[in-house]
């Protein structure tokens, strides 16, 4: 299918002056901040005292970003799929489209691994993510109807599907952060946790990439439009409702857990069962029956996860466009210094979770790794929200940089120059 019968020549000319939307960067921006928040400040709270500050920062925190902010970063994703191939796109060069979609997600698998040579108690998700957005490279031109179909049956049988496999499997794949060791050791059981049984599986990640395509096209339509304005807000209402919704549908299953199949008996407090439901799951629904797959359990792949958790990041970005890219450019109001450094972090994303990863190897594992944390807690370098600010500062500090130079991260740099070279657009 061509790539016009995706976009029209219209909505790509008024496109081709907007190189990037404000609201878009400062996701991005959140999404890194709130895995931070969910690797730095939630670990404390495993060691903290009850009742202290550092435990009730941990509740926050998890509240705030578990199984949220990668969701979030995902869908995003998408949305830079979008701005990455639209001018391919545009002069009809849907192979190479394609292709450069391909050699992205190969790259960040390359660089997922190397980081996985880092010991860190984070979950890496970037090789999770390239192979998604490989997954995904072949629809970049396909219908948006066709896209949300699939991603709909993605979304719906995805998780009975990666719960079967499991049960199947007993648990003898590799988990967490994938490593070349672990493809020397068994590529085969490596390349299917990374396609199914891993923490971030791509087939749950593939839903959040077509939704974030989905989201970016909707941007640069209204854009050519002169409507960005009512999108983003129908978006972020949209967003609001759907997450709303499915976190309604949750709490009532839970509630009725026994009905619909639920290993609890009957008169089971909801409390109790929400309790153990609540924890982050790693990857899949906690059952392939149906009562798993109505509950919200944050990183399983449930219907219900996806939507609430996508409906969120749809809220997220629509907000963050109507106020930055609608509300601002309506004021005339250019960027001051500090939302500009927040926007430079965002547009490097790929460099900030990076640096991320190295500085919880450097500071986060040896300290995870020594017994007395359990009697002393993490020092303020390692973890809680001491080490929250010093990544933070770090990040921003970058982006001030960046801002101030008016250039890329380094590895978005790299990656965009090498898929310049090998596909020539």
């Amino acid at each position: 299918m061509s790539a016009a019968s995706a976009y029209s020549p219209a909505s790509l000319t008024v496109a081709r002056a907007r190189a990037r939307y404000i609201g878009v960067d400062i996701a991005r921006f959140l999404a890194i901040a709130g895995m931070m928040a969910a690797h730095l400040i939630t670990i404390a709270a495993y060691v903290a005292e009850p009742g202290s500050f550092d435990e009730a920062a941990g509740a926050v925190a998890d509240t705030l970003t578990e199984g949220i902010a990668a969701p979030l970063f995902a869908v995003l994703g998408g949305v830079s799929v979008v701005f990455a191939t639209r001018r391919t796109l545009r002069e009809g060069r849907t192979g190479a489209a394609i292709g450069a979609t391909v050699l992205r997600g190969a790259l960040l698998i390359l660089i997922g691994l190397l980081l996985g040579l880092i010991e860190t108690p984070v979950a890496i998700v970037l090789a999770y993510y390239g192979v998604a957005m490989i997954l995904i490279a072949p629809l970049v031109a396909v219908r948006s109807w066709v896209l949300g179909t699939i991603a709909g049956a993605l979304g719906v049988f995805g998780g009975p599907l990666n719960a079967l496999a499991r049960a199947g499997l007993e648990g003898t794949d590799p988990s967490g952060s994938l490593t070349f060791e672990d493809f020397g050791i068994d590529w085969f059981a490596s390349l299917r946790a990374l396609l199914l049984t891993g923490e971030y599986p791509a087939l749950t990640w593939c839903v959040y990439l077509l939704f974030g395509v989905l989201i970016g096209r909707a941007l640069v339509a209204a854009t050519a439009r002169a409507a960005l304005g009512r999108t983003a807000a129908v978006l972020a209402a949209l967003g609001a409702a759907v997450a709303v919704a499915a976190q309604f549908v949750s709490t009532a299953v839970i509630a009725n857990v026994s009905a619909f199949g639920g290993p609890w008996p009957s008169g089971t407090d909801p409390a109790e069962v929400a309790e153990i439901v609540a924890h982050s799951s790693d990857g899949a629904p906690l059952a392939p029956e149906l009562w798993a797959q109505l509950i919200a359990t944050p990183h399983s792949g449930s219907p219900l996860d996806i939507l609430r958790t996508a409906g969120i990041a749809l809220a997220v970005i629509g907000l963050l466009v109507l106020l930055c890219d609608v509300g601002r450019a309506a004021a005339g109001r250019p960027l001051g210094p500090v939302l500009g450094t927040v926007r430079a972090a965002g547009a490097a994303p790929l460099t900030i979770y990076s640096l991320h990863i190295v500085a919880t190897g450097v500071l986060l594992e040896p300290a995870f790794q020594d017994p007395s944390i359990w009697e002393s807690g993490f020092p303020w370098w390692a973890a809680g929200i001491s080490a929250y600010a010093l990544q933070l500062g770090g990040a921003l500090l970058i982006g001030a940089l960046l801002a101030r130079l008016g250039t890329r991260g380094p590895l978005e740099a790299a990656v965009s120059w090498i898929v310049r070279l090998v596909v020539r657009g």
